[in-house]
């Protein structure tokens, strides 16, 4: 028995020192999509992140919703297992069962027991904060250094919780306030210890803020003409979509403009921290023992198929998201076009680490592929998608005729009173990649069981709903998504 103990701290002591140097940076957006050129003028994420290591083209959100997006990103699990299935607490967003359950299952706990020194900056879950379960003074186990946001994302007038005390900033910028912390960490954290960064900037999430030295940049942008821009031939999506107006009126195109420009407007602060973080990591000489990941919790739309602006949809432009990363042995400008999804993070970090896959994940690793360039190929994967809707009139604006409509939310006067989400905006899907298949089915929890499935090998825009003429293909898929409804662990991927 004592030989036995000897043995294991003598694997413990190698493996601790087998960490050293292999820190983690991950930088994480909000409502950043790959589809609508949010990366174009992100010439330092391009240069610093993307050309030095791998960027993938199949990156997806399993959840297209903030809060349901990152724990699903923290813990690795699906939205029907981590029990967070929208934004509101009564839907698990920071709950008082996250707490107990779920939050010390997060990557940034394992890491930290391992002995990683951990930082967190910037918005964390969208209820977090919430007096009902605990205010600023909770602090997510697993986190040495905390700097959470309270609440949803803001640029100015919020508040963090520093270490569980609550401090209040009125004119400083919350995406700069996270450069300027963790530029703090970086000088102050003990050398002799790898460590974990997350940054998570408010941008590009409304109110579309950007700081005060960018409100007159990028004056040429506009939306993004997609083909289902305006895209009027809704007959064959889900009711709330062929919610009027059809088509999107005229004079909302300036509109559209306006918050496309100041999306990509909130991005230019994103981009300069993430050059201070390179810089930073590079003058420490620890830049080569660092994986810097860069990605966003979930996609965005604006004008597709006749809505306005937000995710909620299972769309592209919804649930795919930017995922650059560089490290040691990632070879730069590399292309990866396996599919990953959020709930790969948390594996994916933990063996980043070094450590050992101790928890039930429903993702799977994808730290070989990027080591691998060999493994830099499509390969079969069948992703769930999965959201429930919810309905506010809190979100309503008081002009709306459906003001206080408990079944709906998310309906702005600016936006003609077309709500962006409702209760029965409930759907799951599958997205499914192989050799053969380029696929989405889609089933809605509504009153018409609707049901939208997509070959994006030949309609990358999902215009053309194969639901009414192609049954075997519905039969196919849905063999999939009864089995991911109910999976956990391995039993999740196919």
């Amino acid at each position: 028995m004592e030989y036995f103990n000897l043995f294991f701290i003598v694997i413990l002591i190698l493996n601790v020192e087998s960490l050293k140097n292999k820190n983690i940076v991950l930088i994480l957006t909000d409502d950043q999509d790959i589809h609508l050129n949010s990366v174009e003028h992100m010439l330092n994420v391009q240069q610093l992140i993307a050309n030095e290591g791998a960027s993938f083209e199949n990156a997806y959100t399993t959840t297209p919703i903030c809060c349901p997006s990152r724990s699903s990103i923290l813990t690795g699990l699906y939205s029907h297992n981590h029990q967070a299935i929208n934004n509101s607490l009564s839907g698990g967003c920071s709950s008082s069962n996250w707490q107990k359950l779920f939050e010390p299952l997060t990557f940034g706990n394992s890491l930290h027991s391992a002995g990683y020194t951990t930082f967190y900056a910037g918005k964390y879950l969208n209820q977090y904060g919430d007096r009902a379960v605990g205010g600023a003074a909770h602090v997510p186990p697993g986190w040495d250094w905390w700097y959470g946001l309270l609440g949803n994302s803001r640029y100015y007038n919020y508040n963090l919780s520093i270490n569980g005390t609550e401090k209040f900033f009125a004119n400083d910028y919350l995406t700069d306030v996270i450069a300027n912390y963790s530029s703090e960490f970086l000088k102050q954290r003990p050398i002799d210890k790898p460590f974990l960064m997350v940054l998570s900037t408010p941008a590009p999430h409304a109110p579309f803020t950007p700081a005060d030295r960018h409100k007159n940049s990028l004056p040429d942008v506009e939306a993004v003409i997609t083909p289902a821009f305006n895209y009027s031939n809704l007959n064959n999506k889900h009711w709330l979509l062929r919610m009027s107006p059809i088509p999107l009126p005229t004079e909302s195109k300036p509109i559209l403009d306006s918050v496309q420009r100041n999306r990509l407007r909130t991005l230019l602060a994103v981009d300069e921290l993430v050059k201070s973080i390179i810089d930073q990591l590079e003058q420490s000489k620890i830049i080569n023992d660092t994986y810097v990941i860069y990605t966003s919790d979930n996609g965005y739309h604006i004008g597709q198929f006749c809505q306005f602006w937000d995710k909620r949809q299972p769309y592209e432009t919804d649930i795919s998201v930017p995922l650059f990363i560089r490290g040691p042995n990632i070879r730069p400008k590399s292309i990866i076009s396996n599919p990953v999804a959020n709930i790969d993070f948390a594996p994916t970090i933990i063996e980043m680490a070094g450590l050992n896959i101790l928890h039930n994940y429903d993702g799977v690793s994808f730290f070989d592929i990027l080591n691998n360039p060999s493994k830099h190929i499509k390969y079969n994967r069948t992703l769930f998608i999965e959201y429930s809707g919810e309905g506010n009139p809190n979100t309503i604006s008081n002009n709306c005729p459906w003001k206080y409509d408990t079944e709906l939310s998310q309906c702005s006067e600016d936006a003609w009173c077309k709500c962006q989400d409702a209760r029965n905006n409930s759907y799951s899907c599958v997205r499914h990649f192989s050799d053969e298949d380029n696929i989405l089915l889609c089933n809605f929890d509504d009153d018409e069981n609707f049901i939208e499935i997509y070959n994006l090998e030949d309609d990358k825009h999902q215009l053309r709903n194969l639901a009414r003429n192609q049954p075997n293909l519905i039969t196919k898929f849905q063999l999939f998504l009864e089995t991911l409804k109910q999976c956990s662990g391995i039993t999740c991927y196919l």
